[in-house]
């Protein structure tokens, strides 16, 4: 026991080791940072190529809007030409052919092929809002490629 008025002396302060500077660098930090910036510019070169890829794609919905059935045949031969060889695309002569490759409804198909080259080619606005709607979810459905 301690006698009474008896105090502890001040503990010295331990040495400590001076503050960590930031800088330089452990080389670790900059092995990763230029992985991560290797990783970035991969990844952009990935979503520029698959931006150029799909060109085709967003022309052919601006094209969309066609009033006549030869411009509809001409559209899908177009977007034909992209999925399949130059080969294949030119044995299919008729425009049966070239439309039994989309999914329009066989009534829309048949109008199409009927009035295919003829002189009264023009569609109604009704008729051809159904078949833009219908070769847009034809054109959504193509693989990428």
């Amino acid at each position: 026991m301690l006698a009474k008025g008896f105090s502890t002396p001040e503990l010295a302060h331990p040495a400590l080791p001076p503050d960590a500077s930031w800088f330089p660098l452990p080389p670790g930090w900059t092995v990763l940072g230029l992985m991560l910036m290797l990783a970035m510019i991969i990844a952009l070169l990935i979503l520029l190529a698959r931006f150029r890829r799909n060109r085709w794609r967003r022309e052919a919905r601006k094209q969309l809007s066609q009033q006549h059935v030869d411009g509809w045949v001409a559209w899908v031969k177009r977007v034909l030409l992209v999925q399949h060889p130059r080969a294949r695309v030119s044995q299919w002569q008729a425009p049966e052919q070239l439309l039994a490759q989309t999914s329009l409804d066989e009534e829309l198909r048949a109008l199409l092929c009927r009035r295919y080259c003829q002189p009264d080619n023009q569609l109604e606005p009704g008729i051809n809002r159904r078949i833009a709607q219908q070769l847009r979810h034809w054109l959504e459905s193509l693989p990428y490629v």
